[in-house]
């Protein structure tokens, strides 16, 4: 599948406003890739629509058609499935990425060439690092559902990388987590404000009532006095 439905640049912009952590409170804790798909680069910020790809453990081949077939701004998710032994990314299709206009890269899987890659300071995300390259010997899929770092990937869903990792929004749910997401924020800057005054977390929010609700067997949950 080569086409399919992308979400709004200014909605994809207005998430770009906004860090992992947050939007994956906005889905009560949830959309984000396990922890070790991890950025090759550090102080890096992306979002973009998921352009999917299936491939076979250490096969590149549908890979390389894939950066062909991503439009401008995608963000390239890999279903490698899992596989760290093979790299099925390196220095080569970083730069045919770069010149697709590619917003980033999502590896479930291995990469190699991370010196050259770092220096082109160009976002990719991956399980691991190794210098086995891949084969060319199987068909994949492109554009389809897949699974990556755990979580379920539909072309079209926004997808948002940082230092802590990633987060992917479906894009059904996008504009409703994005609300929530400012929100969240909003809230986060007001800490960080009374903070800066002089204040702790705990004077901040209401830790005492939590503890004796918790202490009760009942649920509690941390809230902004």
């Amino acid at each position: 599948m080569t086409n399919f439905k992308r979400p709004p640049k200014e909605l994809v912009s207005e998430f770009r406003k906004l860090f992992t952590g947050c939007v994956s409170d906005a889905m009560n804790k949830g959309g984000a890739m396990c922890s070790t798909i991890k950025p090759l680069i550090e102080q890096v910020k992306v979002a973009g629509p998921a352009s999917t790809v299936w491939t076979h453990p250490g096969d590149i081949t549908t890979l390389v058609k894939a950066i062909d077939i991503a439009q401008k701004g995608d963000i390239l998710v890999v279903d490698g499935r899992g596989s760290t032994e093979t790299a099925i990314w390196g220095e080569l299709l970083t730069r045919s990425a770069i010149l697709r206009g590619i917003e980033a890269v999502i590896i479930d899987g291995a990469v190699r060439d991370v010196e050259d890659i770092r220096k082109l300071k160009y976002p990719v995300f991956a399980r691991a690092a190794i210098p086995c390259n891949g084969t060319t010997g199987f068909v994949g899929n492109i554009n389809v559902p897949i699974q990556c770092g755990g979580i379920l990937v539909n072309p079209g869903d926004i997808v948002l990388g940082d230092d802590d990792g990633i987060v992917v929004v479906p894009q059904r749910q996008a504009k409703e987590v994005l609300e929530y997401a400012k929100n969240i924020a909003k809230a986060e800057v007001k800490i960080k404000d009374l903070i800066k005054k002089g204040k702790t977390v705990g004077e901040i929010l209401n830790i005492d009532t939590v503890l004796r609700e918790l202490a009760k067997k009942k649920p509690a949950q941390l809230e902004v006095k």
